[in-house]
């Protein structure tokens, strides 16, 4: 089957993010790394709702029947394209806090014992498609690094 019908509206979009970022570094002695870095993003996102005009829609098909000696329906399809609670769906805002500390330790030629432990902190502020996304995670990373 082909297309049934199109419906078009220029919507404006907008979006708003800020980020800061804070890092350091320090070698307490030649072998060993320390290091530990900050995040904060906050982002906003709003948009209009879309507007196609009159939001019922009803689209009739027919066919010639003998039967009845006229036109027959064959299907009907009914729709809406009112979208007047879109921009619930896209209307974001958002903070995030990320927070790591970690070191790389040269313990022995070129082998290094690397580690590194992330907070992540998520705040949804405007509930994306109904979900409530709020949360916290604890990330550990912890590895051994060759370098030839």
């Amino acid at each position: 089957m082909g297309q049934v019908g199109s419906l078009c509206d220029k919507v404006d979009y907008d979006i708003h993010n800020v980020v800061a970022y804070i890092s350091a570094d320090y070698n307490p002695i030649r072998t060993l790394r320390l290091y530990g870095d900050l995040t904060y993003t906050w982002s906003k996102a709003e948009a209009d709702n879309p507007h196609f005009g009159d939001p019922s829609h009803v689209i009739d098909w027919t066919y010639p029947s003998s039967l009845d000696g006229g036109n027959t329906p064959w299907f009907v399809i009914t729709y809406t394209s009112d979208m007047n609670d879109m921009s619930d769906w896209y209307d974001l805002k958002m903070e995030r806090v990320d927070a790591s500390v970690g070191f790389d330790w040269n313990f022995w030629k070129n082998f290094t014992v690397t580690s590194r432990f992330t907070y992540r902190w998520y705040d949804d502020e405007e509930e994306y498609l109904y979900e409530d996304t709020d949360g916290e995670a604890y990330i550990m990373n912890v590895g051994l690094m060759w370098k030839f």
